[in-house]
């Protein structure tokens, strides 16, 4: 029997990496990528890019200073998009 609840579950699986900030951030940054070629899906109320995109989200993110990109500090290092010093460093000219 198909059960069209698990096949829902693994398509939206691939797309794990959720994005963070209040619903406005959130929906600032998914329009922002949609734009820029990377596709999002919605997972309940919260926007996801898979993850294999992740790293160019954040980087989209990061350099363009959408709306929210300060909650992504530890990506941000653990990707070489910044150092935790240049993050530091734009936070503080907010």
């Amino acid at each position: 029997m198909y059960n069209l609840l698990s096949d829902l579950d693994s398509r939206n699986a691939e797309y794990s990496f959720f994005l963070d900030g209040d619903l406005c951030q959130m929906a600032s940054q998914r329009s922002f990528l949609n734009n820029h070629g990377v596709i999002t899906k919605q997972n309940n109320i919260y926007p996801c890019v898979k993850e294999c995109d992740r790293e160019k989200a954040l980087r989209l993110i990061w350099e363009n200073r959408v709306e929210g990109w300060w909650h992504y500090e530890e990506s941000y290092v653990k990707f070489n998009i910044c150092t935790k010093e240049e993050f530091r460093t734009r936070l503080s000219r907010c």
